[in-house]
């Protein structure tokens, strides 16, 4: 099955760009999609367990079961405070 992943701030630059496809075998689940993303590109690995995942929209634990199609999204921490 292939899954569309998302990438943002620092996520998106460990990867090189917004956007990948990556293909799975049936019955993958996020932490698959991780150990792969993470073959692919070692730097991912430090920042893997500080990431958010959301897949389409609804954010996820690395046990959730992935489809064909879905979109993943990797949400780096955000920090910085109010200016007031």
């Amino acid at each position: 099955m292939r899954v569309v992943v998302v990438a943002f701030a620092t996520a998106s630059d460990v990867l090189g760009e917004d956007g990948v496809e990556v293909d799975l075998p049936e019955g993958s689940r996020v932490r698959d999609l991780g150990a792969a993303l993470m073959e692919r590109h070692p730097k991912l690995k430090p920042m893997w367990g500080r990431l958010a995942v959301a897949v389409d929209g609804e954010l996820v634990g690395g046990s959730h079961p992935l489809e064909e199609g879905v979109e993943v999204a990797l949400l780096p921490p955000v920090s910085g405070g109010s200016g007031a």
